[in-house]
């Protein structure tokens, strides 16, 4: 779980080399390559969904010891994170996305299965339905577009990374309130990551049938064809992922086994 705050990438809780959820914030300086630990969590936390807000981090549900409702807040200022909200209900496994000034919550586990609701929020406190989407799904890549938000694949059934993953594109209309499938992979993928350049989404990474991917496929939103754009320098899947101007850093995540690494990628 990262975000970006213009100068720095904060990397938010997250699981570590031997399996347990954390509850440390880390700030990676890309101007200098150094890390350093610049907080904790109210909770330690993985599989939630992360965001900057004005100068505020927000980190939306996730997951502990059970699937939290918690919404927490860190602000780099001052290092201090606290619990500004609630969800309506526990929600792990989810995307989070900002659409002017709401915050759009989709897709996700309960604890129990795959979520169809889309909530939306401007205050982090009060939640309404939006909408369902037409998959549920856990672990889906997200994007913003215009008034659209855009899922990308995700877990359907089963385990994490053994599971049935989606093949879907499903688009959320903020403007009209609706949501639909938009478009299909060329194959099944859960646990990416997205971008955006230029009105293109950039899927970049993720947990496929055979294992975690390499490939990065750029997506249309006019047209919903997909095709391949490029390749990441290594096999990666479930990273944090922030973008500073035209850089986006894909940070940690899992191939064969926990990443440390730190991946740059520039598309023009």
């Amino acid at each position: 779980m990262a975000v970006a705050n213009g100068r720095y990438v904060f990397l938010l809780g997250g699981i570590d080399a031997a399996g347990a959820t954390v509850d440390s914030v880390y700030r990676l300086d890309p101007a200098s390559d150094t890390t350093k630990l610049v907080g904790t969590l109210a909770a330690p936390t993985h599989g939630g969904s992360a965001l900057m807000l004005g100068r505020r981090a927000l980190l939306f549900g996730g997951a502990g010891p059970l699937v939290y409702d918690l919404v927490q807040q860190y602000t780099p200022a001052s290092g201090h994170t606290t619990v500004a909200g609630h969800l309506p209900a526990p929600r792990a496994d989810l995307a989070a996305a900002t659409v002017g000034e709401q915050v759009v919550i989709a897709a996700g586990f309960d604890g129990i299965g795959p979520l169809d609701t889309v909530l939306t929020t401007t205050d982090e406190r009060h939640f309404r339905l939006l909408v369902h989407l037409p998959q549920a799904v856990r672990y889906p890549a997200v994007a913003v577009v215009g008034d659209s938000v855009y899922l990308f694949g995700g877990l359907r059934y089963g385990g994490e990374y053994t599971g049935t993953f989606s093949r879907s594109i499903q688009r959320v209309d903020l403007t009209s309130g609706r949501a639909a499938f938009a478009g299909r992979l060329p194959t099944s993928y859960a646990h990416a990551m997205a971008t955006v350049r230029n009105g293109q989404v950039f899927v970049l990474g993720g947990s496929t049938p055979t294992g975690a991917t390499n490939a990065i496929l750029r997506f249309n939103p006019t047209t919903g064809a997909v095709s391949r754009a490029g390749t990441l320098p290594e096999h990666v899947a479930d990273a944090g992922i922030a973008t500073i101007g035209d850089t986006t850093y894909i940070v940690g995540g899992i191939s064969t086994g926990p990443l440390t690494t730190v991946c740059i990628v520039k598309i023009a």
